[in-house]
């Protein structure tokens, strides 16, 4: 469709100049192309520069009744203060409207001198965003078709700060285009190659484009203001209306990119259900799983509501995080009473005591009340859920339930002892058999046909309790389906079994919040805990798609993505129930690999928490520079009573628990489940590892960003909820996303209102006292999804299932943090607001930078430090690494450089081709995050890099010629070597003193 020539394009993006100007002078366009791209340029035309004192209060003078004209730039002048600042922006946003409507009118004259300002800035070496600022056609270009879009995105996310910083017009939205996502993946993966359009399709620009370009830009309104985003349809269609498309990959074509290159190389398979051919795969795993990334229907604003996998985490985290914080306090209490024990007999009694009626045999009141909230917060909230599902047999009254749901067994002692626990239940079952009429009883041929029966159920018994067995049955049940005693509960006295219990009430209440809370929530969710009518839907809507097929190979095709989705969808819900590879998990091979696992945690991550500084970028790019001003930084210092509900609220709902839990940190270093049943072993290895991570002080950091987090997403929900005709698009999207619709907006609104609190423009929900408890339920899953996804917390879809195995573990340890960052910052940030991308990028990049500088003065590594900051093409590159943005290309690349520069090959990472496009002096030397680790152990992970040195230990020992490289493996194996201080003093007195020796 040609242009209407009788309304000239406004807001100075498209490349097209207004019809009825002459072409302005080659002089002209350079002078706009150097004041608008060159950041010299930029600050010595700035009018701000002549003013004295720009941030002057002037109490008699009021900006906004002084911006006539100048309404549409409001809000540049809401840190204008005084008359000389506000000439000086007006000045400024007329020059820059100048200078762009001559850059528009200069065509590709504009374009080449624009780079040429952008090339010629001090900040960069090739032009970020000069095509962005020519026109449209000219992002579109770049987005495609730039081959070196690494090197282009951080050289201009040095240039864009300092341009951002002296121009008024120049929005974030546009800094976004010019640092980020498209621009930096172009090169990353492959987008190159696209061809450039001509001046005559310049020309030809239509509506047609425009509706493409609103797909392939996040955030359209920013970028131009003359194309409407097409997924901006909150509401359009009903949530019962879904089709395939609905349930696949939202947002623009760089996120789609990504998500399917991610999707064909088989490392997420979350990613890989969301491009399954069956609608009903994908709606499955929806209402499964936290999916980390948006939906075309969410991003329309619809949603299917919560996920299972964080409404669980209102018990396993909260309501446990809870308990575990007051039973604490109580044992402190309990020994300023006299209490000898310790906190494993403290448990202990509080056990016993769940078992008498929740009543001290010794009459210690502590003990009693422990027992008693244990009840209150955990046990009996499941249990009345449990009841409401009809979870419950046949054969089990309400009022015994609690007594064998609650049981832990130990697993371990069983195994130990099968021949007496196999005695013990086989007397019970005989007399059960003998309680059944003898009417309803079967015929059994002779006595030793009866006898095959009880040890056929004992036997099932023993299986399931030990996890021999299927592996969904809870434990509970009897897993025998046929004759007088199927499906029935093992619902034997306690007394008869109780030395084959475990004895302490921390880890019966974690792995009942765990195994009861899943079971609830997946059947409310889908009408039983296996999902079986699912999987049975499933299969059949395969069948109809292969009777649709027209070749062979297509059924084939068919044939393998039911195999696949059907095992990942049966391995989550496994996972969620706490059941996944429960029989593997109690061999010897597991215990070792538990082991290794904890051990290269104790060596390895002591500096954790120094790394993680860069986490304070992840609330910027979900909520904003302005929300973590105005919100998160308060949040550590108020006594706003608002701000006290929200923190408080986000305790009690499980996002704020790491001190108590440390579930992130176990998740993110693939240390064993907390949740599983525990020998004496694996307590030793949870007590060594805990004690540990006390040490980093990661949970007290955890908590304070998470405790950040959660205060930004409760008030941004809370807005949203009591205002949601007013909710843009881009809002109800967000909303959708965490599962929430306008239905359920409108019930969180009302207990809002009813119970929460509001001051200093934070609101706290004070979800404790609301009423609603579908409502409240909705709100806890949103928030912790949002926490989880904000401040990164690996999700049981992040990584391949081959991963959880013994092996994927050994070998991928420590590289799930990289998986899990790849599609809850790099897809889901390309699908969100690309100015908060942009910021996270910029701000996460430079505190990289600091880390990565701290880490080489941490380890002594003077010189190393001083090479960073000589070179800054590999400063940056070392920087932005440790954002996790672009977690997989850099972990790929860096691993490879450790290789081939072991082998004394060339550094070939990514960190090389910053430093060859920043002109570094010295362009060797690889990451910063691998300088400690061996070539084995970059390939292989630490575990076998472990083997490796003590390999080269045990070879320099025996021969008797202890050398650098087995003096440095040494030093790698000694736990809490990595601490802060610890490494300082190793690295700086012990290893140099070591190397001197060894000469």
């Amino acid at each position: 469709m040609p242009l209407d020539r009788e309304r000239p394009i406004e807001g100075g993006y498209v490349g097209v100049g207004s019809f009825d100007a002459p072409d302005p002078s080659f002089t002209d366009v350079l002078g706009a192309a150097y004041r608008q791209e060159n950041l010299i340029g930029s600050y010595i035309t700035s009018a701000r520069r002549g003013v004295k004192d720009f941030n002057a209060i002037d109490p008699n003078y009021d900006v906004f009744s002084d911006i006539k004209g100048y309404e549409r730039y409001a809000e540049r002048f809401e840190t204008v203060y005084n008359k000389q600042a506000a000439d000086a922006v007006k000045s400024d946003i007329d020059k820059e409207t100048r200078d762009r409507k001559t850059l528009q009118a200069g065509g590709w004259v504009g374009v080449g001198l624009g780079m040429t300002a952008a090339v010629t800035d001090p900040t960069i070496l090739l032009p970020g965003g000069a095509f962005v600022q020519a026109g449209k056609i000219g992002y579109k270009s770049l987005r495609t078709a730039m081959s070196v879009g690494t090197a282009a995105a951080i050289a201009s996310a040095a240039q864009e700060a300092g341009l951002q910083a002296t121009q008024e017009l120049r929005t974030a939205g546009e800094s976004a285009i010019n640092i980020g996502g498209s621009a930096v993946l172009g090169g990353l993966i492959g987008m190159a190659g696209a061809k450039f359009l001509s001046k005559a399709e310049w020309d030809r620009v239509s509506r047609s484009l425009e509706e493409q370009l609103a797909e392939d830009v996040p955030n359209p309104a920013e970028v131009t203001q003359t194309i409407i985003n097409r997924m901006q349809s909150a509401g359009a269609a009903a949530v019962d209306d879904i089709k395939l498309e609905d349930l696949g990959i939202g947002g623009g074509r760089a996120a789609q990119v990504v998500a399917k290159a991610t999707e064909a190389a088989k490392i997420n398979p979350g990613i890989q259900t969301m491009f399954s051919p069956s609608k009903k795969v994908r709606e499955i795993y929806t209402k499964m799983v936290d999916n980390p990334v948006y939906s075309r229907m969410n991003m329309e604003g619809r949603s299917l509501g919560s996920d299972v996998e964080n409404l669980v985490k209102l018990y396993e985290r909260g309501k446990l995080g809870e308990w575990i914080s007051s039973s604490r306090s109580l044992y402190k209490e309990a020994r300023q009473s006299g209490f000898e024990g310790t906190k494993t007999d403290f448990y202990e009694r509080v056990a016993k005591a769940g078992r008498r009626g929740d009543v001290d045999e010794l009459g210690n009141v502590q003990v009693t009340k422990a027992a008693q909230q244990a009840r209150e917060l955990v046990f009996d909230p499941l249990l009345e859920r449990a009841i409401k599902n009809g979870l419950l047999p046949e054969d089990v009254k309400v009022t015994t339930a609690a007594s064998y749901v609650t049981r832990l067994w130990n697993r371990q002692r069983l195994i130990g002892e099968e021949d007496r626990f196999r005695e013990i239940a086989r007397n019970y079952f005989m007399g059960e058999l003998r309680k059944v009429p003898a009417d309803k009883r079967p015929d059994f041929v002779s006595k030793a046909d009866m006898d095959d029966y009880v040890e056929e159920i004992v036997t099932s018994v023993f299986n399931n309790l030990t996890g021999r067995g299927r592996g969904d049955v809870p434990d509970w049940l009897v897993p025998v389906k046929r004759g007088p005693l199927k499906e029935r509960t093992f619902n034997i006295p306690d007394e008869m079994i109780e030395d084959f219990l475990e004895n302490d009430m921390e880890m019966i209440l974690r792995r009942y919040s765990r195994t009861m809370a899943a079971e609830v929530e997946l059947t409310e969710k889908f009408g039983r805990a296996d999902m079986k009518e699912q999987f049975d839907e499933i299969r059949r809507e395969y069948d109809e798609l292969s009777k649709a097929a027209k070749t062979t190979n297509e059924r084939e095709k068919l044939r393998k993505a039911m195999d696949r989705d059907v095992k990942n969808l049966e391995a989550f819900r496994d996972m969620i129930r706490g059941t996944y590879r429960a029989a593997e998990e109690g061999s010897d091979w597991s215990k070792i690999t538990r082991a290794a696992l904890a051990w290269n945690y104790m060596r390895l991550l002591g500096g954790v928490t120094l790394t993680s500084l860069a986490d304070t970028a992840r609330l910027i790019g979900v909520h904003g520079v302005r929300s973590t001003m105005r919100e998160a930084i308060p949040s550590l210092v108020s006594n706003v009573k608002a701000i006290k509900i929200s923190k408080a609220d986000a305790r009690n709902l499980g996002a704020v628990t790491e001190r108590v839990l440390q579930s992130r940190l176990a998740s993110l270093a693939d240390l064993n489940d907390p949740y599983r049943y525990h020998s004496g072993f694996d307590r030793y290895i949870s007590n060594a590892t805990n004690l540990f991570s006390k040490a980093t002080g990661l949970g007290w950091w955890n908590d304070t960003m998470k405790q950040m987090a959660a205060v930004m997403t409760q008030n941004r929900m809370a807005r949203n909820a009591l205002d949601w005709s007013k909710a843009g698009e881009r809002e109800r999207a967000y909303m959708a996303f965490l599962g929430i619709d306008e239905n359920m907006a409108g019930r969180i609104a009302r207990q809002i209102e009813k119970h929460g609190e509001e001051s200093g423009g934070v609101w706290g929900a004070n979800v404790g006292q609301w009423d609603d408890e579908l409502a409240q339920r909705a709100w806890a899953a949103a928030l912790n999804k949002d926490v989880d996804r904000t401040i990164i917390t690996k999700g049981i879809a992040d990584t391949p299932l081959w991963m959880k195995t013994n092996w994927g573990r050994l070998i991928m340890q420590f590289k799930s943090f990289a998986l899990a960052s790849h599609q809850r910052v790099l897809i889901a940030g390309l699908q969100e607001r690309p100015q908060r991308f942009a910021e996270q990028m910029v701000f996460g990049t430079a505190i990289g930078m600091l880390v990565s500088y701290l880490k080489m003065i941490e380890r002594g590594d003077f010189d190393r430090a001083e090479d960073l900051v000589n070179n800054p093409g590999k400063w940056v590159a070392d920087g932005l690494d440790r954002t996790g943005i672009l977690s997989l290309p850099f972990e790929m690349t860096n691993t490879a450089d450790k290789v081939v520069s072991s082998y004394g090959g060339p550094n070939i990472g990514i960190n090389r081709l910053f430093s060859e496009i920043a002109g570094d002096e010295n362009t060797s030397g690889g990451a910063t995050r691998y300088a400690s680790r061996n070539a084995t152990g970059a390939v292989a992970g630490p575990s076998v890099g472990l083997w490796e040195d003590l390999a080269q230990i045990a070879t320099a020992l025996a021969k008797q010629d202890m050398n650098k490289g087995a003096a440095n493996a040494l030093i790698r194996q000694i736990p809490g070597a990595t601490l802060p201080g610890a490494r300082t003093a190793i690295h700086v007195g012990l290893k140099p003193a070591l190397h001197e020796a060894v000469k």
